[in-house]
């Protein structure tokens, strides 16, 4: 039986492919760092920054403070360093033979290709459930996961905020699943993309979901960003990823989720806008019609 490091490397590698890997190493930092650099950016500015005063009745708890977002860039920055290495290793696994991603669609059929990618976000889910409920036991979370629970109220740089242990642990689920299927580049990248922007979105610290979504027969299967929150609030419950089954299946949704969430997601603040009005016809300020105050109040 191959040891594991004997699955990934070729044996005895020349300096030809040591180049090579190098290569990989710094291809593959340029592309988790340019990801997790775009997403988390425009998450950040677009509700942070530009529709901070708009989406102000929709903050969980609290805005996330400098320093906390200057701790969740800096653990990035390490997490992107290990999940570069996990990529080399991939590469590696590529150049043994044990690693297959392949380009042309008819090489395992269309019905693979269009079904791999839900079934990773699937796989993805299951095993960020097991291993965070693991990462919770007293001496991982002291030691390794409370990194990530030093934000209550995380930002969108929180995504990658891990110890790098974790950012081990959670940079794993590309690599086995490619020991067991082939995957088309394609599905990697819409993978990998999904992830980040879903990562960076639950770290939000504000709810954009429409009022009820949590509590409709489809939205409620469907993590929110209350959902998380609340487990960086407390390290108890909503344990799961990307859906809220597994925490129904196994008992551990935070019972005021539904609750917080409706908190969270109320009537947008009426506010007094001024309307023109001539013989029942709008005008544009300054014209010298009689204005009246109107109340628009939306969600």
């Amino acid at each position: 039986m191959l040891e594991f490091p004997a699955i990934f490397m070729p044996a005895w590698p020349d300096p030809t492919t040591w180049q090579l890997l190098r290569r990989a190493y710094l291809g593959n930092l340029l592309l988790e760092g340019s990801r997790y650099l775009g997403a988390a950016a425009l998450v950040w500015l677009l509700l942070h920054v530009l529709l901070r005063r708009r989406l102000a009745h929709r903050v969980i708890a609290g805005w996330p403070t400098g320093g906390d977002m200057r701790r969740e860039f800096g653990y990035s920055l390490s997490t992107l360093t290990v999940f570069a290495a996990l990529g080399m290793v991939v590469v590696a696994g590529l150049m043994s033979g044990h690693v297959v991603i392949y380009r042309e669609p008819s090489r395992f059929g269309w019905a693979w290709l269009l079904a791999s990618l839900p079934l990773m976000i699937l796989w993805h889910d299951v095993y960020f459930y097991v291993t965070h409920r693991a990462l919770h036991t007293p001496w991982l979370l002291r030691h390794v996961h409370g990194v990530h629970h030093r934000s209550r109220n995380p930002s969108p740089w929180a995504a990658y905020a891990f110890h790098p242990v974790e950012a081990l642990v959670n940079g794993l689920v590309t690599p086995l699943a490619l020991l067991v299927v082939p995957l088309h580049w394609s599905v990697l990248m819409l993978f990998a993309l999904h992830q980040i922007v879903r990562n960076t979105h639950g770290h939000a610290s504000l709810e954009i979901m429409p009022r009820g979504f949590a509590r409709h027969w489809l939205g409620g299967r469907f993590t929110t960003t209350t959902h998380h929150h609340l487990h960086h609030e407390t390290a108890r419950g909503n344990y799961g990823l990307w859906f809220t089954w597994w925490d129904r299946w196994c008992g551990t949704e935070r019972a005021d989720y539904l609750a917080r969430f409706d908190q969270a997601t109320p009537p947008r603040p009426a506010v007094a806008r001024k309307v023109w009005f001539d013989a029942g016809h709008r005008h544009a300020p300054g014209s010298g019609a009689r204005t009246i105050t109107r109340l628009d109040g939306i969600e």
